[in-house]
């Protein structure tokens, strides 16, 4: 019966019977007037213009047109959906088979216009530089304090979305909003970690929204809001924000407990999971020990804290794989409380510090990297196998107990800090992995002494690479030359010597 009914309904469509004779829309407003030499009008073209003409109400057609079902007008891109008059226009004004606007009209005003089919086609060919190419539902992007808006084609396999962002200095808020192109009814949620220059940040959880507000205002309505000031004053913000995206799909395997259940220890405060001891106040609600020396009340109910442990809680950790701490910067790695503590101590996925001092960007290995040779080139070198020559004057007293020289090396895809010392009888060498504990005795650094008037004259050293430590360790696991000896080598009162990272045997 409801075929037999669409086929009589396209029949009237292909007749133009249920079609505004002028701006040939179907009669869904009333009313609709049959207009001498014209036919039948809807209500927004009969106007003045037909007062004289000879008119009636076609109350007929009316009561046909409110008792048919109607395709959606985007049934040539796609769509199979009928709806009643009365619906029709709601659902084609969200459909997601209608035509597509390109949404970089407001970077670079693209006036493209076509298929849903054609729109990911469209966006690789002329708007390449735009996508984000990411994998394990994990990428990183900056805004600038410059950059009034962003827009992104997000994609990981088969999962395509659209990031719009905006910062207004007028609201001094960050707005954004993730879209899925596709409108395939796909659930994503999805979490940002906003990072200035310390190691903190502010995380912020959204869900993916359909395609169509990606073409309204981001406003506090639509996005998800970030207010800069916060970001100023708690994560140290200048003139750049990181933004750590991370995707959620309800279809990922979930390799640790599920997130229903380590809701239960979820700090209140921190927002880790808490591991033993756990601590918790007269009313029963716990918090990590990692937060309650710092506060005197209960942040749920104020209630005041003693040493109460909550013993319940901590025997159900027995039975808990925990996910690292940098599960949303992409490890998958989960353990059992004692074992995921000394995982997070070497997790490849913990952020990078700049290594030089002074500095307090922090952020992936990528990330550290770019930042150093777009803000310290002059202390950086990028080099395998040559390393770099350096030479300093041997008798220059006003270098004695102090750092008289500090590179970065980014050497087989890891990032080096290489410092050179001087006290009254020794000159001293050290390099440091950043980041590497678990590869350490992977790379060994050379320090060769030449003798500028016979090069083939050199005195070479080499040892493993240390971790990161503070300055006054450092130098007491060296490479070390007595000031006697250098001056042997050394043209001129200048020494001259080459400092270069190996990969170990």
């Amino acid at each position: 019966m409801a075929k037999s009914a669409k086929s009589v309904t396209d029949v009237l469509l292909q007749k133009n019977i249920l079609h505004c004779a002028i701006c040939k829309n179907l009669l869904l407003s009333t009313p609709v007037m049959l207009v001498e030499n014209a036919g039948n009008l809807c209500s927004t073209c009969y106007n003045e213009n037909f007062l004289e003409s000879k008119c009636l109400q076609n109350t007929a057609l009316e009561e046909l047109v409110t008792t048919l079902s109607y395709p959606c007008r985007f049934r040539e891109n796609g769509c199979e959906h009928w709806s009643s008059s009365g619906d029709l226009l709601d659902h084609e004004e969200n459909c997601r088979y209608r035509s597509k606007k390109c949404p970089m009209y407001s970077i670079c005003q693209c006036v493209w216009e076509g298929f849903p089919t054609e729109f990911v086609g469209h966006f690789i060919n002329c708007h390449g530089e735009h996508i984000i190419n990411f994998e394990n539902s994990l990428f990183y992007l900056d805004i600038t304090f410059s950059e009034e808006e962003l827009i992104k084609l997000l994609v990981m396999k088969n999962i395509i979305l659209l990031l719009k962002m905006q910062l207004s200095l007028e609201k001094n808020k960050l707005f954004y909003v993730v879209c899925n192109v596709k409108d395939d009814g796909s659930n994503y949620d999805y979490s940002v970690k906003h990072k200035g220059n310390s190691e903190s940040y502010i995380k912020t959880r959204s869900r993916v929204l359909d395609s169509n507000y990606v073409y309204k205002s981001v406003d506090e309505c639509d996005a998800v809001s970030v207010d800069l000031l916060s970001l100023q004053q708690t994560v140290k913000v200048t003139n750049r924000i990181t933004n750590i995206f991370k995707i959620k799909t309800y279809d990922t395997p979930v390799h640790y407990i599920g997130e229903r259940m380590l809701h239960f220890f979820e700090c209140p405060v921190c927002k880790s999971f808490m591991k033993p001891p756990i601590y918790q106040c007269q009313s029963g609600h716990s918090i990590c020990n990692t937060c309650k020396p710092r506060l005197e009340k209960c942040p749920t109910c104020r209630a005041p804290f003693g040493m109460t442990r909550n013993y319940s809680l901590e025997g159900l950790t027995a039975g808990v794989s925990y996910p690292c701490i940098y599960h949303d910067l992409g490890c998958m790695m989960s353990l059992s409380p004692a074992e995921i503590s000394r995982h997070e101590a070497v997790c490849p996925y913990k952020p990078y510090n700049c290594p030089l001092p002074q500095c307090t960007m922090s952020g992936s290995h990528d990330i550290i990297t770019n930042h150093l040779q777009e803000f310290h080139s002059d202390h950086v070198v990028v080099s395998d196998s040559h390393g770099y020559a350096e030479s300093f004057r041997l008798e220059q007293h006003s270098l004695y107990n102090h750092i008289f020289d500090r590179k970065v090396l980014l050497a087989f895809d890891h990032i080096f800090r290489l410092t050179c010392k001087r006290v009254s009888d020794y000159c001293m060498w050290a390099a440091e992995a950043i980041g590497v504990q678990s590869e350490l005795k992977n790379f060994v650094y050379e320090v060769s002494i030449i003798d500028v008037r016979r090069p083939e004259k050199r005195l070479i050293r080499t040892d493993y690479c240390l971790n990161e430590m503070p300055e006054e360790d450092l130098f007491k696991k060296c490479i070390m030359f007595p000031n006697s000896i250098l001056s042997s080598y050394s043209s001129h009162g200048m020494v001259s010597y080459h400092f270069k990272i190996k990969k170990g045997v």
